[in-house]
């Protein structure tokens, strides 16, 4: 294994494992509970994952309709005072979602996105979950936890085991690194995303990390977009240049557009997509080894 000088090889902050290994050179694995570390830094960095355009942000996908109905099934029967959105980015998860509770209320630090979230959206968006002085009945943390550093992300959890409420309920969904997507296409897989994802949990370790901190897993999900997604871009990396070039061009305005690599995404898409698709449905048969996880965690009695 590869030893950087600059991050401590300390035990697994999730589960104190002190034996590691590698299965992509970026990240070490402990091998008790499979959570994945990256060795470059342990720096947080500032994502824009949507495009910050009202427009386009008012404008719902296939995928805000997956996590409406992840919120409505999850959060069915509770309470609906506070909904907190975890890494809200722009703010769109809120704008479609947040009516349905009294009051909702992001937590972002990526500047440009806090500006147009609240200046344009209009929304309320906090840095620190800290700084949310009621209760919390419904946590969202949708693709966010992956990007925080062990300190931060700990100190997350420890604010979230005061604030959420008895019966409260936290929903996350995360790329998962024990996925038949991750342990096929390596470095290809779509949610491998260096040096942003800072973490990549398994069932495992994202279910210790939790019950760490006083939460129980309740439910799980298929998901259906990310995992059909996943496979489609995965298949698209593996035989063209630049990882995730389509979707880093559709969602975060980078690389610059490129005509020929373009035109081979808009000639590849018609097999990828099928393929893709058709090969989620072996994620849908072996959940704990889809793509991505999508779960809902309880306070323990």
């Amino acid at each position: 294994m590869s030893d950087n000088p600059g991050i401590a090889h300390a035990g697994c902050f999730i589960c104190g494992g002190t034996t590691f290994d590698q299965v992509t050179p970026a990240y070490r694995r402990c091998t008790a509970c499979g959570h994945e570390t990256l060795e470059a830094t342990d720096a947080q960095a500032y994502i824009i994952n949507d495009p910050l355009d009202a427009d386009a942000v008012r404008r719902p996908s296939s995928l805000d309709r997956f996590q409406a109905a992840i919120l409505e099934k999850f959060s069915a029967g509770r309470r609906r005072r506070q909904l907190v959105d975890i890494g809200s980015g722009s703010g769109k998860f809120l704008l479609h979602h947040g009516r349905g509770f009294a009051r909702a209320t992001g937590v972002e630090i990526t500047p440009d996105a806090v500006n147009f979230s609240r200046n344009t959206l209009g929304l309320e968006i906090v840095g620190d979950i800290a700084d949310i002085d009621s209760e919390i009945d419904v946590v969202t943390a949708w693709h966010s936890l992956e990007h925080f550093p062990p300190a931060p992300l700990l100190s997350l959890f420890d604010r979230m085991r005061t604030r959420v409420a008895a019966d409260g309920c936290v929903i996350v969904s995360v790329p998962n690194a024990a996925s038949f997507q991750y342990r096929i296409f390596r470095r290809h897989f779509a949610f491998f995303d260096v040096p942003s994802h800072l973490q990549q949990f398994t069932p495992d370790s994202l279910a210790r990390l939790f019950a760490a901190h006083g939460f129980v897993l309740t439910a799980a999900a298929i998901s259906w977009p990310y995992n059909a997604f996943g496979y489609t871009q995965a298949l698209l990396n593996c035989v063209m240049p630049g990882h995730n070039y389509a979707y880093y061009r559709l969602k975060r305005g980078r690389p610059r557009a490129s005509l020929a690599r373009d035109l081979a995404v808009f000639a590849l898409l018609p097999l990828a997509v099928p393929l893709g698709v058709l090969l989620s449905l072996i994620d849908a048969a072996f959940p704990a080894r889809q793509g991505v996880l999508t779960c809902r965690f309880e306070k323990r009695p």
